[in-house]
């Protein structure tokens, strides 16, 4: 996972460890956006806040000189900044032009860029589509084995795992946030759908693996997660990547958001 310190000007390449903590393997200085960070609108020169994936990769002979030796764009804007009207585009990470080895902190339209032979070293470490990439104000470190305050969303995820694999509809749709939307559909249509086709199946089956969790930069309460879910049932089956926001209502209960595929 990369993980920029937008205010201190740093990226980190962590590493998980086989215990579940993070390592730095890599810190190096970066350029962000020429107003700070923060994005809101198209043209502001700011750079996002947010939890992001590289999306892909574009090559020295696809890019003009000014983006050095490659270009990894982010999916800038994410679920979350459509929701809030967040607008813009062509957010990338990026080299620095041959022949210049650094760059102001607030010298960019936005992007965060490095130097080449850092970004030619992140290389063996990036997949694109999946590689995970955080942007936040700062990155504070805990001693190993503090419970982080959102600790408890592993359980609410296991329990809705548990509601929809037991096909108890009504605690299944419990587990969701009265202001959710999949991008198509409101609660009250999410409902009337999972209800008609889960009343057709005789059985669910469902795994999660290479689970991510991380509590939104710059939100209260708000969690991005993604996994990779198998799903077997008797009419269905699907394997692939899913992405939640989960978001704690005024009761204190974690309640899904946003759920789509990605």
């Amino acid at each position: 996972i990369f993980w920029a310190e937008l205010r201190a000007g740093l990226l980190h390449l962590l590493e998980r460890t086989k215990e579940g903590n993070y390592l730095k393997r890599v810190s190096t200085s970066i350029s962000i956006g020429k107003k700070g960070f923060g994005k809101k609108v198209e043209g502001d020169r700011k750079t996002p806040v947010g939890v992001y994936q590289i999306t892909s990769f574009l090559n020295d002979e696809q890019l003009d000189d000014y983006y050095g030796v490659g270009a990894y764009p982010i999916n800038y804007p994410n679920t979350w900044d459509r929701l809030s009207g967040r607008t813009g585009h062509g957010i990338w990470l990026h080299g620095l032009p041959k022949g210049i080895e650094t760059r102001p902190l607030l010298d960019s339209k936005g992007c965060v860029i490095v130097d080449n032979v850092t970004l030619q070293k992140f290389a063996d470490f990036i997949e694109t589509g999946e590689t995970l990439f955080v942007l936040s104000e700062s990155l504070d470190w805990l001693e190993s084995g503090t419970i982080q305050p959102s600790a408890d969303i592993l359980e609410a995820t296991e329990s809705w795992r548990a509601y929809w694999q037991n096909n108890n509809i009504s605690e299944y749709l419990s587990s969701y946030h009265l202001d959710f939307t999949d991008s198509k559909r409101n609660l009250k249509q999410w409902e009337t759908y999972k209800t008609r086709v889960n009343g057709l199946k005789t059985y669910i089956r469902i795994s999660l693996s290479k689970m991510s969790v991380i509590a939104y930069p710059g939100e209260e309460n708000l969690v991005a997660m993604r996994f990779y879910q198998d799903y077997e049932s008797s009419n269905f089956n699907w394997s692939g990547w899913k992405h939640l926001l989960w978001r704690r209502d005024d009761a204190g209960a974690w309640r899904i958001l946003y759920e789509g595929n990605g």
